[in-house]
């Protein structure tokens, strides 16, 4: 077993682990006398995140030189997703999903930061990917979204910020469906 398969599997058990705890509570959150579409499609965006995160494991089969930290690194995306499954999707289901959605806005956008933020140690460590590159100009857009979204605490920055982040990962989907060419993008960042 190579280095690579070790480090896959401890994070296939996370995402696993956290992607059974969404779809078990999950059908709450449809429920027509609890839904707020807002939160449906946060939901929806993060199971996406589980599947996009399996996939994206990929990129690292190349890593040759793996530590400790880079081991870390790598586990807090499972690790954040069950910490989001877990706000986003409680085991008691409330009796109103907007009113709920609006009682966890502020730690649900401080994780949507973190996790934006996780990224770029990740990427340098295993990738190689420099610390200052246009690449990063993205997270910070995306952070500076999430920060708005985190101090505005109103209901329509919801709604635009969900809007937002499906768009952009419309936009991912488009980018990252063939792991040839992802394979070939991380390559031009080391450049």
């Amino acid at each position: 077993m190579t280095l690579f398969e070790y480090m896959s599997i401890a994070t296939s058990l996370l995402l696993s682990f956290s992607l059974a705890r969404t779809l078990t509570n999950l059908a709450p959150v449809f429920s027509a006398d609890r839904r707020y579409w807002v939160h449906i499609v946060w939901v929806l965006l993060l199971l996406f995140n589980h599947a996009s995160l399996f996939w994206q494991l990929w990129l690292y089969n190349g890593v040759e030189s793996w530590t400790l930290v880079g081991f870390v690194l790598l586990l807090t995306g499972p690790i954040m997703l069950l910490i989001a499954a877990s706000l986003l999707v409680p085991v008691e289901a409330p009796d109103d999903y907007r009113v709920y959605f609006e009682s966890i806005r502020a730690p649900a956008y401080l994780l949507l930061i973190v996790m934006q933020l996780q990224q770029i140690p990740l990427l340098y460590l295993l990738l190689e990917v420099p610390l200052i590159h246009p690449l990063h100009l993205t997270t910070a857009m995306i952070v500076l979204a999430f920060a708005i979204g985190l101090i505005g605490r109103r209901r329509s920055i919801d709604m635009v910020l969900v809007i937002l982040f499906s768009l952009s990962v419309a936009g991912g989907l488009l980018v990252s469906n063939d792991h040839q060419a992802m394979r070939e993008f991380v390559e031009s960042l080391r450049d």
